[in-house]
């Protein structure tokens, strides 16, 4: 027969185990454990701050870095309130959206908030619903509120706003400025092309025509003729280095030299002598010119011409013989010491005269790949073929042949091209 008898202890220690064992059943602590633990290591392996806060704005848990920015001990931190701990404040924060992410069951975020150790530092909180859970198959719905230090990004964005302000302000006032220096440059060649002849002069025993083409609002080409006497007449061509205003000022302070100096009787090398004397004592930069001066004399059938820096003009004989105009002589504008030679040509009937600058022929053919190493320079030689091939042309027709021929390459500089044709009577 079996002994049941206990003693009073034996019977206590039972009742003990069978209140554990049933106690365990419903509330496994070593799983609650380990899912605490397992969570607060989640928390804690974010290096941004993060806290889970229930309804009533109390923080269940924190990680380091939370801890870490409010100054604050885990232990202090848990059970406190969240708008406390943060801020030091005694009610929600105004811009807090817990109450709005938990009604709708939505992430709701604060763009950017005023940093908790204040100053000039900006936060971003992120509020996101999570249920927490306390035991068994219950849970918590709390929030997790994410908190992301944006101090150094904000600060971009406030200087990148301050620098594009700044640019837009700047480019109205390039603007502005733009527009005033397009008025300017509209001026400036009002005035330039007012410094040009507008028609050839009406010479007896000359058929004149001429074309000039500008690339710039402005340009350095200058050419003039100034009829001395029944039997003179004077022809000036010359080329500002570069374009744009510079090389329009050089261009009038030229024009007004030559204005001083065509009616003194001097011959063309003393004249391009005094214009580079005036050209030098009033230009201080490296600007120059270039320029051709020569006066036919209708009685002697000759014409009297020096050159300064600037290519050698053609002659095209009546026969289809080319001749050029040279000469030495350095650029006007460079020293004091220039000095220029005088030479002289004999004309006929039938001859012709082609003044220019050196634009119309240091150009490069148009290319379809836009290669320009693969384009072929004119050049001068290139150029005098071009002029020789309209020897038995009409006159009227030179102009618009050496055009066509020319439509072919691209210009970047500014060109002139003066012709002139040797007749007894250029009225008939």
């Amino acid at each position: 027969m079996l002994n049941l008898s206990f003693t009073i202890l034996e019977i206590v220690l039972l009742a003990l185990i069978l209140i554990s064992v049933i106690f365990y059943r419903h509330f496994p602590m070593h799983l609650i454990y380990r899912s605490k633990i397992g969570f607060e290591s989640m928390l804690d392996a974010v290096n941004e701050p993060l806290a889970v806060i229930s309804q009533d704005f109390t923080v269940k848990r924190v990680n380091k870095a939370y801890t870490e920015m409010t100054g604050r001990s885990y232990k202090s931190s848990i059970n406190s309130k969240c708008y406390h701990m943060l801020r030091g404040r005694s009610s929600p924060c105004e811009d807090c959206k817990l109450k709005t992410a938990l009604a709708e069951s939505a992430v709701q975020e604060v763009e950017l908030s005023q940093h908790p150790r204040g100053g000039d530092g900006s936060i971003n909180i992120t509020f996101s619903p999570y249920a927490m859970p306390i035991r068994g198959n219950t849970a918590e719905i709390c929030i997790i509120e994410h908190i992301r230090d944006i101090t150094t990004l904000e600060t971009l964005k406030q200087s990148l706003e301050r620098r594009n302000k700044f640019l837009a302000t700047l480019t109205e006032k390039l603007r502005t400025a733009q527009s005033s220096i397009k008025e300017d440059l509209h001026v400036a060649r009002q005035i330039q092309l007012g410094l040009l002849p507008e028609t050839a002069p009406d010479v007896n025993r000359l058929r004149i025509e001429m074309t000039y083409q500008p690339v710039a609002d402005v340009g350095g080409d200058l050419y003039d003729f100034i009829k001395i006497d029944d039997n003179h007449l004077g022809v000036f061509i010359g080329d500002a280095a570069g374009h744009g205003l510079a090389s329009s000022l050089i261009g009038t302070l030229s024009k007004m030299s030559l204005y001083n100096h065509s009616k003194s009787g001097l011959s063309t090398s003393e004249l391009l002598a005094c214009m580079n004397r005036d050209l030098n004592a009033h230009i201080n930069t490296s600007h120059y010119l270039t320029c051709l001066w020569c006066v036919f004399d209708f009685e002697k059938n000759v014409i009297a011409y020096s050159r300064a820096g600037h290519p050698m003009q053609i002659v095209l004989r009546k026969d289809g013989e080319i001749h050029w105009l040279s000469g030495s002589g350095i650029f006007l504008g460079i020293t004091d010491e220039a000095a220029y030679e005088q030479k002289e040509f004999a004309f006929e009937n039938g001859d012709r005269f082609f003044w220019f600058t050196d634009g119309i022929y240091d150009v490069y053919s148009k290319s379809g790949d836009g290669n320009s190493e693969k384009n072929e320079l004119l050049g001068f030689d290139k150029f005098t073929e071009m002029v020789k091939e309209t020897a038995g042309l009409p006159f009227g027709d030179v102009i618009g042949a050496l055009r066509k021929g020319l439509a072919g390459f691209d210009h970047d500089d500014d060109y002139t091209l003066i012709v002139a044709e040797v007749c007894d009577d250029a009225r008939q």
